[in-house]
């Protein structure tokens, strides 16, 4: 049998290069079969002994084509409407907002979407976006304390951002006048009962490979919202929505709110009232600024106009210190005395319930950071596992990461539901559960004021004395606790609730002294009529000849 020469065989360190045929087959000199070919007869055989036939490799699923201009941009608004709709489903299934709160956020999604047809017809590449430009509104730095009013005819209102969604549906709930606030929008992202967090996940592969870089980079979490993020974009959305449409959103549901701010801070009801009379004097509107020129301040928003008056009323009413402040009647309602050192406790108490029992609390996975996971338990690393899978883990295309190998994933399908992650039906119950504990601890350890009805100048009435803070580094120890949960509750942070508080009461502060300065020339002005030489009067300033 004739041999060929090809390549060194290898096989067992055999240097042969000379190879021959048998049944189809080819062998080296020495025996060894080589691999990967194969001959096969020819069924004409004209001469010829067969031909080889290579192994062909296996085809590989090409990358899907990715948009480009007009069409990625048509995919992003296609995208940011799922998100708008499942965001809506998971408030009404699962938090039992209204079905008609869904109808709202489609309206005025579509009143936006109108002002992008012009856009979309004119499309061009110059309008790509720009690199986690929009994603979420920058938070004020440093000594940078001021909101900025949005530039309508700017890019950061034509591309709709990712906490642009949350705070549409806030506005829906205002139209509706369900009494809900900031706060409550921002915990309910937190622990995952809305989707925001790695949105990216809820959107199907299909439609997320086809979109560039830098439309998905808009819809990520680059970092943690905070609820002033949401003031900021409510306020946005409602200045524009009021420049282009002239649309007029409804002030806050008040007295419901109020009622719930009053039962969550464990307050006597006597606030309930204080803050009407007060806004007698202040005015606040409790809505969303008609106009905006410049730059406005905290004290613009609805929601810490309120919470701003409750601080005040408290101050007034219920002070924080150890001065005795005796009321005329015992029907005053600082008649009543508050244990602020008990109240601290029980409200400790109520934010460490989640956090009962060695877990780690929902909604606060995500503020894990490495340090904490040494010293984690083994329960507590399995919650955080279990929410890292159904939150972060992307598995549309199978277990890709390797590091995803190491773990067992689904640990938890087919369980019952650990305790950290029960319903909203369930969680929402043992919230309110906790408050009425919470107001029954604090109203059974109010102490009764003596009244001292005979009017004695040495005798302190309430609102004397009264204690103004202008920093956060003022706050007296029995003050920072109720500022800390009032900040809390309302969503914003400490230093911003002292700052807007002491301008408030130096609002009132001068209305004061100008009721003051009235009484006193309406007093000047009877003794004149009557008769009286006003310069006999001590109680009035001598005035210079120039005056």
């Amino acid at each position: 049998m004739e041999a060929k020469s090809r390549g060194v065989c290898g096989q067992e360190g055999c240097r042969e290069t000379r190879y021959f045929i048998e049944n189809g087959l080819w062998y080296c000199r020495r025996g060894h079969q080589q691999e990967g070919m194969q001959v096969g007869e020819d069924a004409d055989d004209f001469g010829t002994q067969g031909k080889v036939t290579r192994l062909k490799k296996p085809v590989r699923e090409k990358p899907p084509k990715t948009y480009k201009g007009k069409h990625a941009y048509l995919l992003f608004l296609h995208i940011y409407q799922l998100i708008l709709w499942k965001q809506c489903h998971a408030l009404v299934q699962g938090q039992g907002f209204p079905a008609k709160l869904e109808n709202i956020v489609r309206d005025l999604w579509a009143l936006r979407l109108e002002t992008l047809s012009d856009k979309i017809n004119t499309f061009s590449e110059k309008d790509e976006p720009e690199f986690f430009s929009s994603s979420q509104p920058a938070a004020a730095t440093g000594a940078e304390k001021h909101i900025e009013a949005p530039k309508i005819g700017s890019k950061y209102l034509q591309w709709p951002r990712l906490i642009d969604s949350i705070a549409l549906c806030y506005l829906a709930a205002l139209l509706m006048r369900i009494p809900i606030s900031i706060a409550d929008f921002h915990r309910m992202l937190m622990r995952g009962e809305v989707p925001f967090l790695r949105i990216i996940l809820a959107i199907p592969r299909e439609m997320r490979d086809r979109l560039p870089q830098e439309y998905l980079s808009l819809l990520e979490t680059t970092r943690l919202p905070k609820a002033e993020h949401l003031h900021k974009a409510a306020l946005d959305l409602s200045v524009w929505y009021r420049h282009q449409f002239g649309m007029e959103f409804p002030g806050l549901n008040l007295p419901p709110l109020l009622y719930r701010y009053i039962k969550r801070l464990a307050v006597p009801i006597e606030i309930y009232t204080a803050v009407h009379r007060l806004n007698t004097i202040t005015r606040f509107p409790f809505a969303f600024p008609e106009r905006v020129t410049g730059r406005v301040t905290a004290l613009h928003l609805p929601e810490v106009q309120l919470a701003t008056l409750i601080v005040i009323s408290t101050k007034l009413f219920f002070p924080f210190d150890d001065i005795k402040r005796y009321p005329q009647s015992t029907r005053e309602p600082s008649s009543q005395v508050v244990n602020w050192e008990l109240w601290a406790q029980v409200q400790r108490h109520f934010d460490a319930r989640e956090t009962s029992g060695g877990r780690i609390g929902k909604g606060k996975e995500v503020l894990v950071n490495d340090s904490d996971v040494f010293n984690m338990s083994s329960a507590q690393l399995d919650e955080y596992m279990d929410w890292y899978e159904s939150s972060w883990l992307d598995v549309s295309r199978g277990n890709s990461s390797f590091l995803a190998d190491l773990f067992p994933l689904g640990r938890m399908r087919g369980k019952s539901r650990p305790p950290s992650q029960a319903g909203p039906a369930d969680t929402h119950e043992d919230e309110e559960e906790a408050i009425e504990s919470m107001i029954q601890t604090v109203s059974s350890q109010l102490k009764p004021r003596r009244a001292i009805r005979a009017p004695d100048p040495d005798v302190l009435r309430p609102g004397a004395e009264y204690q103004r803070y202008r920093l956060d580094s003022d706050l007296s120890d029995e003050a920072e606790p109720f500022y800390e949960t009032v900040a809390k509750v309302t969503g914003i942070s400490l230093s911003t609730l002292v700052r807007v508080v002491h301008q408030t009461e130096s609002k009132i502060s001068r209305w004061v002294d100008d009721q003051r300065r009235e009484s006193n020339f309406m007093e000047s002005s009877d003794a004149w009529l009557e008769g009286d030489d006003p310069a006999d009067d001590q109680s009035l300033p001598e005035l210079d000849d120039d005056s």
